[in-house]
């Protein structure tokens, strides 16, 4: 009875996984033959491991983010960022897609899955206008200054007069999460220096350098 009882849970945590989607794609550079992009996310489960693959088709370059997910569900808005690299001057569109695959049994310490990713969403990159990548909440309406920062920095929330602020750094810790007002000053002197993930009402913004 209690192996059928913890099946059923396992069965119905499976079903409100939360699907990962793609907030951004960010272009932040080149290397002598490369061109370098960051894809943000966001996920709210255990990620156990994070593999690239890359496909050609002609002209065009797939980048599959594969996420190997296990059974437990985290109690944050956790944001995720992978690098990948394609070749420069070699393609005209990258096709960027984040795929799942969960537990289909075992423990919470040694799950087993099927071979089968699931895909959960998809953006293309116009490789001709990489400076006009997709970024849907990063409005020119929406300033975050300066960048890098000391220890106070400022949103203009540009229509709005209020909003919810979280900040996050690379591993998807929280270290800040309040109501704001658009141009008050933030008080950020407790963070370390280092590279951290601006939210807004639950969408990504930006990223921030404090000294």
């Amino acid at each position: 009875m209690k192996t059928n009882i913890l099946l059923i849970l396992l069965f119905f945590s499976t079903i409100v996984q939360a699907q990962t989607q793609i907030d951004s794609i960010q272009f932040i550079g080149t290397t002598s033959d490369s061109l370098v992009f960051v894809v943000h996310s966001t996920e709210s489960d255990q990620i156990l491991e994070t593999y690239v693959e890359y496909e050609e088709d002609m002209s065009v370059i797939k980048i599959n983010v594969l996420y190997t997910m296990g059974w437990l569900q985290l109690d944050c808005y956790c944001p995720i960022e992978t690098t990948v690299k394609i070749k420069k001057d070699t393609y005209s569109k990258a096709i960027v897609s984040l795929k799942q695959r969960y537990p289909t049994g075992g423990t919470e310490d040694n799950p087993t899955y099927s071979d089968d990713y699931k895909l959960n969403d998809s953006k293309e990159i116009d490789l001709a206008n990489i400076t006009n990548i997709f970024n849907p909440h990063v409005s020119s309406k929406v300033l975050i200054y300066p960048n890098p920062i000391q220890n106070v920095f400022y949103v203009n929330l540009g229509e709005s007069t209020t909003g919810n602020l979280e900040i996050y750094d690379t591993l998807g810790n929280l270290w800040l999460c309040e109501n704001i007002i658009s141009e008050k000053g933030i008080d950020v002197s407790f963070l370390s220096s280092g590279l951290y993930f601006i939210f807004i009402d639950k969408k990504y913004i930006s990223s921030i350098i404090k000294k």
